[in-house]
C-alpha cells in the first residue's frame, strides 16, 4: 500500500505544503525570534514526520551487503563468551559501527534488517538534533529550523540503499557530535575539562567507526586545540589531548596483554591504509579518484541524491561570493568558523572520493558539512539574497523528494542468487544448531544473517586473501587460529562467478594453499548447490580408554 502512487502523492502533498508553510513563515518575518518551546515543538514535529514516513517503508531484507556484515558481527558477539575480543576483532575493524546494533539486540530487538534500519533512523534523529544545535549558534533559531527541515525532507524519502544501516550512520552522528562540541566551545557554551575529555574521547574514537572519519576527526580536534590555545585554556588542552589518546591507548593495552599487538595495527591501520591509498581494492588510479569528471558522475549524477547535492553545492559556491564583503570583514576577528567549515566540507568530499569505490552510501558524508557551511554563510548574507537562497534550498529539497518518491519501489529486480541463498540457508539450518559457527568463503554475508549462525572466522567475507597485500600471511595465520578455536561445523565455498560479490575476480578457497590444505584435512564435501560447495567438519576420532 505504501508504494501505491496515490499514497506517494499524498506524502508529496504533505511535504510540499509543510515546505511552503516553513518558507512563508520565514520569509514573512526572517528576524522573528522563535521561543525555545516553539523551536522544540517544531523540531519534534519534524522528527515525528520523518519517523511516520520512514517506518511504513521498513523491509526485512538486504538492500546493502554491508548491513549483513554488521548484523553477522552482532550474531557472533552474542554467541562467543569473550565479548570484548569479539567486538574488536569480528567487526571488520569498525566496532563502533556494530555497537549500536549490538545494543539494540541487548534491548530485545531481533537481529535483522528492519531493526538495523530503525537503529540507523535513531542515529539520523540524533544527527538532525545536533545539526540544529550547531546552526542555532550562528544562524539563529528560525534559519536553523529551515536548514533542519531541508535535511528532514531528504531523510523522509531516502532510497532504500541510503536507509540500509551502514558505517556512515554512526560515523556521521559522531562527526556531527564532535563538530557540535567544537562550535559550542567557540561560542563559549562550555569550559569544563570533563567536557573536553569527553570531546577528546569522541574524536579519538571516530576511527573505530570508519577509517574515512579520521581526517574530519583530526581537523575538529586541531581547531578545538587552536580555539583553546587562543584563550590560553591549557587545562582543557591537556584534557582534550588525554581524551583523544585514551581509546587507542586502552585498545593497545588490551591487545598487548594478549600478545596480539600486531593484530590491532594490521587490521585497524594497515588494512585500511592499503584500502584507501593504494590500488589493491580499487584499480582506479589515485589521481583519477579526485578528477572533476568523477566528481560529476559519482556525486551529482544520481536519482538518489543528485538534485539535493547539486542544490547544496550551488549555494556553497554562490553564497561566499555574494556575501564576500560581509563575511570578509567579520573574518578578521572571527575567522575560525569560516575556515573550519570550509575545510570540513573539503574533507567530506575527500572521504567520499578517496577510496576510488563508487559506493552510494559514501555520499551520505556530504550533507551535514554542506548544510553547516551554507548556514554559516546564510547567516552573514544580505536579507534579500538570503530570501532567494532559502527558496532555492527548499525548492531543491522538494524536487529531490518528488524524485525519491518516484523511485522508492518495493520491487527489486529478480536476482537468481536469492534462489541459491534459500537453498544454502536451508541446508545450514537443517544441518546445524543455532550455536554452531559457520564459515562462508566468499562475499555473501547475508547467508549468516538469514541462517542466524555465528561466523566461525573473524571476517565474514574473505576477499582479502585475493589482494596483493603484505598482510595476507597475517590474515592466513588468523584464519587458522580461528578455525582451530571455533571449529566451525560448516564451511561454504561461495566464491563463484555470478554468485558471490565480485566472484569472478576473487579467489576460491582452494586457490589459497594454506586454506585449501586446512579444509582438506578437517572437512569433507557433502553437497553442491548450483555450484556452491558445502563442507562439513569431520568428526574427531573417539579416544578409547580400553586396551
Amino acid at each position: 500500500m505504501v508504494y501505491n502512487l496515490y499514497f506517494k502523492l499524498f506524502l508529496f502533498v504533505v511535504f510540499f505544503l509543510s515546505t511552503l508553510w516553513i518558507y512563508k513563515v520565514y520569509i514573512n518575518d526572517p528576524k522573528h525570534k522563535v521561543s525555545g518551546k516553539g523551536a522544540a515543538a517544531i523540531i519534534a514535529s519534524i522528527l515525528a514526520l520523518i519517523w511516520a514516513v520512514r517506518v511504513p517503508f521498513l523491509r526485512d531484507r538486504e538492500y546493502d551487503i554491508d548491513t549483513s556484515t554488521w548484523l553477522s558481527a552482532v550474531i557472533a558477539i552474542n554467541h562467543y563468551p569473550d565479548k570484548l575480543w569479539t567486538l574488536l576483532n569480528y567487526t571488520d575493524a569498525r566496532p563502533l559501527t556494530v555497537f549500536p546494533l549490538l545494543a539494540g539486540s541487548w534491548a530485545g530487538m531481533p537481529v535483522n534488517y528492519s531493526s538495523a534500519e530503525i537503529i540507523g533512523l535513531l542515529l539520523w534523529t540524533g544527527t538532525v538534533l545536533l545539526l540544529y544545535q550547531v546552526c542555532k549558534l550562528f544562524a539563529g533559531k528560525s534559519l536553523s529550523l529551515v536548514m533542519t527541515w531541508s535535511l528532514a525532507l531528504f531523510l523522509g524519502t531516502i532510497c532504500h540503499i541510503f536507509a540500509a544501516y551502514n558505517s556512515e550512520h554512526s560515523s556521521i552522528f559522531m562527526v556531527t557530535a564532535g563538530v557540535a562540541l567544537f562550535f559550542l566551545y567557540v561560542y563559549r557554551r562550555w569550559t569544563s575539562p570533563a567536557v573536553a575529555t569527553f570531546a577528546g574521547i569522541l574524536l579519538g574514537s571516530l576511527v573505530y567507526a570508519k577509517f574515512q572519519n579520521a581526517p574530519m576527526g583530526l581537523l575538529t580536534g586541531a581547531f578545538l586545540l587552536l580555539a583553546m590555545a587562543q584563550r590560553k585554556d591549557w587545562r582543557n588542552i591537556a584534557a582534550l589531548l588525554v581524551g583523544c589518546l585514551l581509546p587507542t591507548v586502552l585498545i593497545n593495552v588490551f591487545y598487548g596483554l594478549r600478545g596480539k599487538l600486531d593484530v590491532f595495527w594490521n587490521n585497524y591501520f594497515w588494512n585500511y591504509f592499503y584500502y584507501s591509498f593504494t590500488t589493491q581494492f580499487s584499480s582506479m588510479p589515485i589521481a583519477e579518484r579526485f578528477s572533476p569528471g568523477r566528481v560529476v558522475r559519482f556525486i551529482f549524477y544520481a536519482t538518489s541524491s543528485g538534485i539535493y547535492v547539486l542544490t547544496l553545492a550551488m549555494l556553497a559556491v554562490v553564497l561566499p561570493v555574494l556575501s564576500f564583503k560581509k563575511w570578509s570583514s567579520e573574518f578578521k576577528t572571527n575567522w575560525i568558523p569560516f575556515v573550519f567549515t570550509f575545510l570540513l566540507l573539503l574533507l567530506s568530499i575527500y572521504a567520499v572520493l578517496q577510496s576510488g569505490n563508487n559506493f552510494e552510501h559514501y555520499k551520505l558524508f556530504l550533507f551535514v558539512p554542506l548544510l553547516i557551511f551554507n548556514a554559516l554563510f546564510l547567516s552573514v548574507t544580505q536579507p534579500e539574497i538570503r530570501k532567494y537562497a532559502v527558496g532555492l534550498l527548499l525548492l531543491g529539497g522538494i524536487v529531490q523528494t518528488a524524485v525519491s518518491l518516484k523511485y522508492l519501489d518495493q520491487d527489486i529486480a529478480y536476482d537468481k542468487r536469492d534462489d541459491i541463498d534459500k537453498k544454502v540457508v536451508g541446508h545450514i539450518v537443517q544441518n546445524s544448531r543455532s550455536s554452531d559457527p559457520v564459515v562462508v568463503w566468499g562475499w555473501r554475508d547475508g547467508l549468516l544473517v538469514d541462517a542466524q549462525r555465528p561466523m566461525g572466522y573473524r571476517d565474514v567475507h574473505t576477499f582479502h586473501f585475493s589482494m596483493k597485500s603484505p598482510l595476507v600471511p597475517n590474515w592466513t595465520r588468523d584464519f587458522v587460529e580461528d578455525m582451530e578455536e571455533n571449529k566451525p561445523k560448516i564451511f561454504i565455498e561461495a566464491m563463484i562467478r555470478d554468485y558471490s560479490e565480485r566472484g569472478d575476480v576473487f579467489l576460491p578457497h582452494d586457490k589459497v594453499p594454506v586454506v585449501r590444505e586446512y579444509v582438506q584435512r578437517h572437512y569433507r564435501l557433502v553437497r553442491e548447490l548450483n555450484g556452491v560447495r558445502i563442507f562439513h567438519r569431520k568428526e574427531a576420532p573417539a579416544i578409547s580408554l580400553l586396551r
